[in-house]
């Protein structure tokens, strides 16, 4: 699982978050990455309240797509690789575009 955590950042700096996540990401050799939900919902956050927990804001899914999709990301959930507390907060999937593929130097 990538952990997308600004170095020098609040929780409420989403820029910082976004770029945290676009590291990691760039980062990421594999085909598919795991994102933890607070992570990402930080650096999309949702203008409504999370009604699960005051820790972290809900995720703005359509944001996220967009950004992603931008970057050569498909996203989506990934709720088989979420713990019983994660059921409503699960991990995000980002899954490299096909035509976005990196070949591996390795």
């Amino acid at each position: 699982m990538m952990h997308a955590t600004p170095q020098r950042a609040s929780h409420r700096d989403v820029q910082a978050w976004q770029s945290a996540l676009e590291c990691a990401l760039a980062a990421h050799d594999d085909e598919v990455a795991l994102a933890h939900y607070p992570h990402v919902a930080h650096a999309f956050p949702s203008s409504s309240p999370n009604p699960y927990t005051p820790d972290h804001p809900l995720l703005d899914y359509r944001e996220l797509k967009a950004w992603a999709t931008d970057r050569g990301w498909h996203v989506r959930p990934a709720p088989e690789r979420a713990s019983r507390d994660e059921k409503y907060q699960p991990p995000v999937r980002f899954s490299r575009r096909a035509r976005d593929r990196r070949p591996h130097t390795h």
